[in-house]
């Protein structure tokens, strides 16, 4: 923990403020404030003599900026996600024109069959690996062997793209390309399913990282892919972030009143 501080201050902390800093990290999110740490000794702040004084407020004030940018993505990155999962249900069931379309391959597997013995669904066929990656994202929901229990409940395509993970709606997109690829065109332009597959990574592992308070870089290209790709379902990210951020929610009612034994700075 020491060496966690000395590698990026300016100065070598006293054990007293490092012992600050100790019950500072136990707090917060490692990740982001080791990139604040970063960020700080950059910074012009890092030109000037260091104590734990100047240092721990300007640190914060750091940190609590990248906190800021993780909730100001919640918007981007609720858009993208109920989008594509709206759009792999609506689509899936008009394709295979059957509400549950899942529902065949389920059956398969809780008899004990494979999910490639599966060749249609109703009268529509599925290629042979959407039926496995399929049966894959059902014992991903259900546990292979079904002690979750969730499938067999679902009613609807909106209930199973809920419990999907969003690798898995990328999964089900990519594997339907032919059902999908008519989506992703643009004027003359179509969009590749190669580039499809690197776009909607690029904020997926973005996505992931937020969540798991963790510094993200180059967020121009988070918001670019994320914008494109919402583009071509006719989705304006900036229409709807925009109107997000001029939404006036209650502010939030804390009860605790802040006292000198809480990590204030």
């Amino acid at each position: 923990m020491v060496k966690f501080f000395q590698n990026y201050l300016p100065f070598t902390p006293t054990p007293g403020q490092v012992a600050v800093f100790q019950k500072d990290i136990s707090l917060v999110s490692p990740y982001l404030m080791e990139a604040a740490l970063v960020e700080l000794k950059k910074g012009a702040a890092a030109k000037r003599p260091g104590i734990a004084g100047e240092w721990r407020p300007a640190l914060y004030q750091v940190y609590n900026r990248k906190v800021a940018e993780h909730a100001q993505l919640f918007g981007l990155f609720h858009s993208f996600e109920t989008a594509f999962r709206s759009t792999v249900a609506v689509t899936l069931e008009q394709h295979y024109d059957h509400q549950r379309w899942w529902r065949k391959i389920y059956d398969e597997l809780r008899n004990g069959n494979k999910a490639r013995s599966v060749r249609k669904i109703g009268n529509v066929p599925i290629p042979s690996d959407a039926a496995h990656s399929l049966g894959e994202i059902i014992y991903a929901i259900d546990g292979d062997r079904f002690q979750r229990n969730l499938v067999g409940g679902f009613v609807n395509g909106f209930q199973f793209v809920e419990a999907c993970d969003l690798s898995h709606i990328a999964r089900l997109i990519e594997d339907h390309w032919s059902v999908f690829s008519s989506r992703f065109v643009r004027g003359p332009n179509r969009l590749s399913l190669d580039h499809f597959k690197r776009k909607f990574k690029t904020v997926r592992d973005a996505r992931n990282d937020v969540y798991h308070h963790k510094s993200i870089a180059r967020m121009t290209d988070v918001v670019f892919n994320a914008e494109d790709l919402l583009d071509y379902l006719d989705f304006s990210l900036n229409f709807v972030c925009t109107k997000i951020g001029e939404a006036a929610p209650s502010n939030l009612k804390f009860g605790v009143t802040v006292e000198v034994r809480h990590r204030t700075w």
